[in-house]
């Protein structure tokens, strides 16, 4: 025979076991409990308290996660209108109303919205607090409220033992102890949660937040189970993008900017960290395109968008439109980066006295800018500025010797990171490779000039010194012996 059908007072116990439980898949249940529940004929005040608190705690974690189009309260409100609602009903609606979304993920607009909401907020969180304290010791609701009005790692450890002991008395409640585990930030109260309660997978994107200044493997590793386990979740997609192109995995990163934005089109994170991996893999006609849509979107990292707009049209050799833009980028930005463009550009251009002045100037924003030294010795030797090409030029081989080095190291710690995948690595090497390999000849080939430039200034020991480190490269081996030939016969 088939069982009985369980009674409303068992689906109310197994509702509010889902609510204690915490986790978002675990409220979504509890609400859709309470929802049938409320169904039947004259609901319990329990049914009508569990849909309110459900409905909340669902809009809140969607907040907190960062959810798309999600985040509402509609339902609470009804109930917090209802003649049946307690009177602390309407204040934990009004709490949760001015809640923050997670906005790593979600488009502009909605930090555009926090920050208002922050604003509209301020004056009513003294009241909010004084009123929602006095049910803290007794309501994980109302705890879990008070939490995320004030939450930050500075404000919790100004607090007095107390309001630990005090919210400790909630743990059965792990929705509270998860809101104090964000709360305090650490990475055990955050691993306890899933470990207390497995189907909290939506930590896992917390744990890679916590982790992605001090392990970025491990980020990669939380952040690729949320993904795994919350395809709908944008948050855990740009993570994973924004990790691959640190890693230089453009082809990876690209992968995982497209999952992003089809879950938020026009996101502006994900549109420009792909039209950068785009620029770093040479395919400058894709990602012009996705930079004209970013400057239609206007407002924000204008001056990226204008300085890989730029440094696209130059890598297809069109000239105007690039200077066009880097002197725009030039209006948000004045780095070594932007006056390297700029210069190149100009030099292509044959405006010989402005791309001086642009690689000068990138070289006192840095020193170790070796491009821009190396541009500039090639501007002083189409002028003959033979002493300036020879200077220059040196400090570009010493420059670029460095580099070179830096980037060896950086191959080694790749083959040898058990923490990289295979695939990884081999998608990786090849790139790192072809950079110390470009970094060799550009030391070679800045010292056989440097070695040029003293040679017609008549600084022969220098010329000597420099013609010699450029032979150690094969590509410079004969024109350094021919340099060092006629530098014997001068002595």
């Amino acid at each position: 025979p088939p069982a009985p059908a369980p009674s409303d007072a068992a689906l109310v116990e197994e509702a509010n076991a889902l609510l204690r439980a915490g986790c978002y898949r675990c409220l979504l249940q509890a609400r859709s409990l309470f929802q049938d529940l409320m169904e039947m004929p004259a609901p319990s005040p329990a049914v009508r308290e569990g849909l309110f608190q459900a409905t909340l705690l669902v809009a809140l974690r969607e907040r907190e996660m960062g959810l798309p189009r999600l985040g509402q309260f509609d339902t609470a409100v009804e109930l917090a209108a209802s003649p049946e609602a307690p009177p602390e009903w309407a204040l934990m609606l009004e709490v949760a109303q001015a809640a923050a979304f997670q906005v790593y993920g979600l488009p502009k607009s909605v930090e555009d919205a926090n920050t208002q909401r922050n604003i509209d907020n301020f004056q009513a969180r003294d009241e909010w607090n004084e009123r929602l304290r006095e049910h803290v010791p007794t309501d994980p609701l109302a705890a879990y409220l008070y939490l995320g009005l004030n939450c930050r790692r500075a404000w919790w450890f100004e607090q007095p033992p107390e309001l630990t002991e005090v919210l400790e008395t909630h743990d059965d409640h792990l929705y509270a102890r998860y809101r104090r585990a964000r709360c305090d930030g650490g990475q055990v109260e955050l691993s306890v949660l899933t470990s207390l309660e497995p189907r909290f997978t939506e930590m896992e994107f917390f744990l890679g937040q916590w982790a992605v200044r001090q392990d970025p493997a491990l980020a990669e590793f939380h952040y690729g189970r949320a993904w795994d386990d919350w395809p709908v979740w944008p948050g855990p997609a740009l993570a994973l993008g924004d990790l691959a192109f640190a890693a230089e995995d453009f082809e990876l990163s690209l992968q995982r900017y497209d999952d992003t934005l089809g879950l938020v089109p026009d996101l502006r994170d994900a549109l420009l960290g792909k039209a950068r991996a785009l620029s770093y893999l040479q395919r400058p006609t894709e990602a012009i395109p996705l930079l004209d849509r970013l400057l239609e979107l206007g407002q924000w990292y204008l001056g990226d968008i204008y300085f890989w707009r730029a440094f696209n049209r130059f890598a297809l050799d069109d000239l105007a439109p690039a200077r066009a833009d880097i002197e725009d980028a030039k209006r948000f930005r004045t780095d070594a980066n932007i006056f390297t463009l700029s210069g190149e550009i100009a030099f292509e251009e044959d405006r010989l006295d402005y791309a001086r002045q642009e690689f000068e100037a990138a070289l006192d924003h840095d020193s170790t800018a070796c491009d821009a030294a190396f541009h500039l010795g090639r501007v002083h030797a189409v002028e003959q500025r033979w002493p300036d090409t020879g200077t220059v030029f040196d400090h570009a081989s010493g420059c670029y010797v460095v580099r070179a080095r830096q980037y060896e190291a950086a191959l080694a710690q790749l083959r040898d990171d058990p923490t990289v995948s295979e695939a990884r690595k081999n998608r990786l090497a090849p790139r790192h490779e072809n950079r110390v390999e470009t970094a060799r000849h550009r030391a070679a080939s800045s010292a056989y000039n440097a070695s040029l430039g003293y040679y017609n200034d008549g600084q022969l020991e220098d010329a000597f010194r420099q013609a010699t480190r450029s032979a150690a490269h094969p590509e410079f081996r004969e024109r350094a012996a021919r340099m060092i030939g006629l530098i014997d016969g001068r002595r």
